[in-house]
C-alpha cells in the first residue's frame, strides 16, 4: 500500500471558500490520505460546514481548539493530530490540482534522502481568475533542488501550500516550532534543507487564491530585511542546534563578518549575500554591492528610503 499522506489544514473563518477547497482535496488521484482539519474557534459557520463534510467522508479528521491560537499555533495543533508518513500543509481557500499528491509523493519517494518536495503555483483572484500563471516568476524565485543547507535560513522559496515533507520533519517541527520565530512553512523548509534534499516540480499544482482575508498571500515579501533578521537568525541557530547534526558554523561566521570593513572575510560569504536577494539580476547586483562596500551600501539604502518618504 502507498504511504499515508496527512494534509493538515488550519481553519479560521474560512466559510466562503472552504467547501470548494475540501472538495478539491477529496478528488485527489492519490487515495491513501487523511485530511486533518483544526478549526480555530471560527465565528462564522466554518465548523458547521466541516462537520457536515466529515459525516460523509471518514478521511476527514475534524478537531476544534478550545481557544483561538492563531495560524502558526493552529497548524501546530493539526500536525499533532497527523499520522501520515508524508505531510502537506493545506490552506483553507486554495484549489488543488487532482494530481498534486501523486506528483509530490513520487518526487519524495524517489530517494530516502529527499525530505521535501514543492511546486510552482498559479496565482488567482477570489473568483479563481488567473492573476499570474507562475508564483515563481512573479516572486523572483528560481527553484532549487539538492542539499540547500544554511541557505534556507535566509529565504523560503516554497510556500506551505506548495510543499510535502516526510514525517521526520514533522516530528522536529513539533519540538521546535513552539519556540521558533519562523512561520511554520519556513521552518519546515529549513529543517528539510538541513536534514536532506529538497526537490521540486515545475508544474503549477495549486490555484493560490488571493483575497482580502489572506493571512499572508502571494505578494508577501520573500526576502526579509537583514537588519531586523540577524538577531532572529542567531536565536534560531541556538534553538535548532540541539535538534540537528548539521554544522551551522558557516552561518554563524557570516553573521559575525557581515558589515565589517575587511573585504576578504566578506567575499568568502558572497553566496550568502546573494541568497538574501530574490532571483533577479538587479537584486543579485545589490547583494554584490553590499558585500563589496557595506558602509556605502547602507548610506545609499538610507538615502533611498528617505527619498521615498518625501
Amino acid at each position: 500500500m502507498p504511504p499515508l499522506i496527512s494534509m493538515v489544514m488550519a481553519v479560521y473563518n474560512g466559510s466562503r471558500f472552504l467547501e470548494a477547497q475540501v472538495h478539491s482535496i477529496l478528488k485527489q488521484s492519490y487515495k491513501n490520505f487523511e485530511l486533518v482539519v483544526v478549526d480555530d474557534v471560527s465565528s462564522d459557520d466554518s465548523f458547521d460546514i466541516l462537520t457536515r463534510l466529515a459525516r460523509s467522508e471518514p478521511r476527514i479528521k475534524l478537531h476544534k481548539n478550545v481557544a483561538n491560537v492563531g495560524i502558526v499555533g493552529n497548524f501546530l495543533n493539526a500536525l499533532r493530530y497527523s499520522c501520515g508518513e508524508l505531510v502537506c500543509f493545506a490552506d483553507q481557500d486554495d484549489i488543488w490540482r487532482e494530481d498534486k499528491l501523486e506528483i509530490l509523493s513520487a518526487l519524495i519517494l524517489k530517494s530516502p534522502e529527499n525530505m521535501l518536495a514543492y511546486s510552482d503555483l498559479e496565482i488567482c483572484d477570489s473568483n479563481l481568475k488567473t492573476i499570474h500563471p507562475s508564483f515563481w516568476k512573479v516572486s523572483g524565485i528560481r527553484p532549487r533542488s539538492g542539499v540547500l543547507g544554511e541557505f534556507a535560513f535566509f529565504r523560503n522559496i516554497a510556500p506551505g501550500c506548495s510543499m510535502m515533507f516526510r514525517n521526520e520533519i514533522r516530528d522536529v517541527l513539533l519540538q521546535t516550532l513552539p519556540k521558533s520565530s519562523f512561520i511554520h512553512d519556513h521552518l519546515a523548509f529549513v529543517l528539510a534543507s538541513l536534514r536532506g534534499r529538497v526537490v521540486y516540480s515545475r508544474q503549477r499544482l495549486v490555484k493560490y487564491r488571493q483575497h482580502a482575508m489572506n493571512n499572508i498571500g502571494a505578494f508577501y515579501p520573500s526576502v526579509t530585511d537583514f537588519e531586523r533578521f540577524s538577531e532572529q537568525l542567531r536565536r534560531e541557530i541556538m534553538l535548532l542546534k540541539p535538534a540537528l547534526t548539521t554544522d551551522l558554523s558557516d552561518l554563524e561566521r557570516f553573521l559575525s563578518v557581515r558589515g565589517r570593513e575587511k573585504i576578504f572575510p566578506r567575499l568568502t560569504f558572497l553566496r550568502f549575500y546573494l541568497w538574501l536577494r530574490i532571483d533577479s539580476f538587479f537584486s543579485k547586483c545589490l547583494g554584490l554591492f553590499e558585500c563589496l562596500t557595506p558602509s556605502f551600501y547602507q548610506q545609499c539604502r538610507r538615502g533611498f528610503h528617505a527619498y521615498r518618504a518625501v
